[in-house]
């Protein structure tokens, strides 16, 4: 066929042949470039079956338009016979690339993430590549990687049983056959069982396996001795080898290769997020013990193209086992920024001059040199306050304190600070700062880092370079992302968060990279999915906003935290959870949204004084703030410590007289520990049940309390209300589980928590692990829900 021409496309030579067809190099007439084109074999052309599949399945992959899956042009015909028309890609293939004692582990995560990338947005469209191998990643001259024949393998002839390559029959065809790469299949394609993304996963750990190694993870000297080994071996350990390599990125491959999918990455665009928490590292474990080395990174376009920030950083070590130095006499570790005048003229500004001062302290909290850096909450008790700066010190126990005001005129801010030792009460230093508002965030870290040089503190080289970094923001976005902050603190009402949603959203909208507002508005839907929404209709809203956030900002505590809250609290994706947290508290070490998740974690997994340590160090932090208070309680009632719990929130009425929320939980620990009648006194001191009845989690814990002190007529008045709630807005299964709980009816209790699996209730496991819930931990029904949710083995 060469010098011939087909369509516009001009034949110019042969460049491989298939089992489909011959692929030639030729040159699109009409736009003047080269182009490969695949004609297509009589075979395939005379089996209509065959033909309408691929045709179908090709309009589809045209679709996706990703810069990491090969580009189709055009699907005709010529003279009878079907052709392709992709892009020509100059380079070859990763099969080539491979040498026998693999590739760097940097190498290897780069093109594994980009590669993820790919499949995520293949599978988006729910096109499944079932064919993934070494073979179909091609890097191309200039670096880029591309996946090829996307969802062709479905259409391969099927072969004999010692063949390399064998073929399953894609949904409404002949069931039971096996289709893909033998090497590289996952255990359901080598049963012959219907497929999902979570297969192309399986596939893409072999490859990363193999680049890691040079060996094939399952390669055995038989087609049938390599499926058994799919089937029933586990791949070689990866740190058993000759090769260094982080120990995350160890557990990552394995997760990848488990033979259930659903104990493997779920999306690939979480596998995606886990390889770039991995390669950003200077320093993480090896697992061989050794420390990694720089990473020198390989040029991909796409990456590139989109910013290297979105290839994140993660430390497992380092964080969570910092010892701070020993005391030094003088030396400032502590700081606490006061609550910032508004000199804007405008009352009405209040919010913006507020939220400014949130985010400076967040940003003040990125600094891991000093020890406490104190939350907003707290430090707002002294908003007009004459209170003595070194009694101010001594209340939240730090050694300096940051006041200032700030004044905007247009769209200029100007904020001016002054440092004072809480201790002596000298004047430390003193300066101002103008900027236009497009330049705020670099206002913020420039503050930041000018008062860590004026108390002496060394920024790390990833704080400097976040710090010296500048990136603009549209000026409205960042207004009405502060309005969205001033409505939206955790557990607010229903209304408040559905302005705060319709607020960030629109800040989104008019700055399409603002980080922080998407993770904001994640955290927004995420607390709607607690307690007024289906999780179902605001839950994969939050996640796609908390991954846009990452994507945006790699160094963002706050996204990795909410996305660490969703992994724990929707997925129950307790690996994914624990990464993003730890990333977040890597990246901000008083980050406040990450601290309580990464307790929360640690009692999960069985971790009871470490959690309790967290949280002690949260409160440090925050010392008057009532949340801060009634989250160790929570810890202290999820580790079954009732007695400490008590004595904790006895201590916290002090401070707190009265308050509610102290009330409540000193109403579960007296439970806890059997103190029935202390219960009931906390229980008529909170008050009429009127007063909570649009809090359904409120109120399935009043049901049970009532049980256990004898209301039980009161028990079962909640649970009718919680079901006449039901009946017109959502209301999250466990608390109608628990209040049927209350009343003894335990196959209902357990009904309801199977709806709450099925819904992705975001209240259940906390409720799940609680002790209220231990007679029900024998009944296999319930156990199946553990098993169903991967509960860690010591939860199980």
């Amino acid at each position: 066929m060469i010098g011939t021409t087909i369509s516009h496309y001009r034949i110019v030579e042969e460049i491989g042949t298939g089992g489909m067809g011959v692929v030639y190099r030729a040159v699109d007439t009409e736009l003047q470039r080269d182009v490969a084109i695949k004609v297509l074999q009589k075979d395939v052309v005379d089996d209509p079956g065959r033909l309408g599949r691929f045709k179908r399945e090709a309009q589809a992959i045209a679709m996706l338009d990703h810069p990491n899956i090969l580009a189709i042009h055009e699907l005709g015909t010529h003279e009878g016979a079907p052709f392709i028309v992709t892009e020509l890609l100059a380079g070859e293939s990763l099969r080539v690339r491979i040498p026998s004692a693999g590739l760097s582990w940097q190498t290897v995560i780069e093109i594994g993430a980009t590669v993820a990338d790919g499949l995520a947005a293949a599978h988006t469209k729910g096109i499944v590549h079932r064919d993934l191998k070494p073979e179909n990643i091609f890097i191309t001259s200039d670096g880029r990687v591309k996946i090829l024949d996307f969802g062709l393998a479905q259409i391969k002839e099927p072969v004999q049983e010692e063949a390399e390559t064998a073929t399953l029959t894609p949904a409404g065809t002949i069931p039971g056959t096996v289709m893909g790469t033998v090497g590289y299949m996952s255990p359901e394609q080598v049963r012959g069982q219907p497929s999902d993304g979570r297969s192309d996963i399986f596939a893409l750990g072999c490859v990363l396996h193999e680049m890691l190694t040079g060996k094939i993870a399952f390669a055995r000297e038989s087609t049938a001795d390599t499926q058994a080994a799919i089937l029933k071996e586990e791949p070689p350990q990866l740190s058993s080898s000759a090769i260094a390599l982080p120990a995350e990125l160890e557990r990552t491959v394995r997760r990848c290769l488990e033979k259930s999918p659903e104990a493997r990455f779920q999306s690939a665009s979480d596998l995606a997020f886990a390889l770039r928490s991995i390669t950003a590292d200077q320093s993480v474990p090896m697992a061989d013990g050794r420390k990694a080395q720089p990473v020198k990174r390989i040029h991909i376009g796409w990456i590139t193209a989109i910013g290297v920030a979105v290839i994140v950083a993660l430390t497992v070590a380092g964080v969570f086992d910092r010892s701070p130095p020993g005391p030094d006499e003088g030396q400032i570790r502590s700081i606490a920024l006061l609550p910032l005048e508004n000199l804007t003229g405008d009352p009405e500004q209040a919010y913006f001059v507020d939220g400014l001062h949130e985010e400076l302290i967040a940003t003040f909290a990125q600094i891991s040199a000093f020890d406490k850096v104190i939350a907003r909450t707290s430090v707002m008790s002294f908003r007009g306050s004459d209170t003595p700066i070194r009694v101010i010190g001594e209340r939240l126990g730090v050694d300096v304190v940051l006041g200032g005001s700030v004044r905007q005129a247009g769209d200029t801010v100007r904020v001016t600070l002054q440092l004072i030792d809480a201790r002596t009460e000298s004047h430390l230093w003193a300066d101002s700062f103008e900027r236009d508002l497009t330049d705020i965030l670099v206002l913020q870290s420039e503050v930041a880092g000018t008062v860590a040089g004026e108390v002496r503190l060394a920024l790390t080289p990833d704080e400097e370079r976040r710090f010296a970094r500048t990136r603009s923001v549209d000026k409205e976005a960042y207004r009405l992302f502060l309005k969205g902050i001033s409505l939206s603190p955790w557990a607010t009402s229903e209304q408040n968060l559905e302005t705060a949603r319709s607020l960030f959203e629109a800040a989104v909208d008019r700055d399409p990279a603002f980080a922080e507002a998407y993770a904001h508005l994640s955290r927004t839907l995420l607390q709607l999915a607690h307690f007024y929404r289906q999780p179902s209709e605001v839950m994969p809203a939050a996640h796609a906003a908390a991954l846009k956030a990452v994507e945006l900002d790699a160094d963002l505590s706050r996204a990795y935290a909410v996305l660490g809250h969703i992994k724990m609290w929707w997925q129950w994706d307790w690996t994914g959870a624990e990464t993003a947290i730890r990333h977040a508290l890597q990246l901000s070490p008083h980050d406040d949204w990450a601290l309580g998740r990464h307790a929360e974690f640690l009692t999960l997994v069985g971790q009871p004084e470490e959690a309790v340590s967290v949280m002690r160090q949260a409160l440090e932090q925050d010392p008057r703030n009532i949340k801060r208070h009634t989250g160790l309680a929570w810890i202290f009632c999820l580790t079954r410590r009732f007695d400490e719990g008590i004595e904790h929130l006895l201590t916290s009425q002090e401070l707190f007289a009265d308050n509610v929320m102290v009330q409540y939980w000193l109403m579960w620990c007296y439970l806890g520990a059997g103190q029935y009648a202390q219960a009931t006194a906390v229980i008529e001191k909170i008050g009429d049940i009127q007063n909570v009845r649009d809090n359904p989690v409120v109120l399935a814990s009043f049901a049970f309390a009532f049980s256990k002190t004898g209301r039980t007529a009161d028990a079962s008045e909640i649970l009718n209300h919680l079901l006449d709630m039901a009946a017109k807005r959502y209301v999250p299964p466990s608390s109608v589980s628990c209040a049927y709980l209350s009343i003894g009816d335990t196959n209902r209790a357990i009904d309801y928590l199977e709806r709450a699996l099925d819904a992705h209730d975001t209240q259940l496991w906390s409720w799940l692990v609680t002790f209220p819930l231990d007679p029900l931990r024998s009944d296999p029904r319930f156990q199946e829900i553990i098993r169903r949710m991967n509960f860690p083995e010591n939860r199980r």
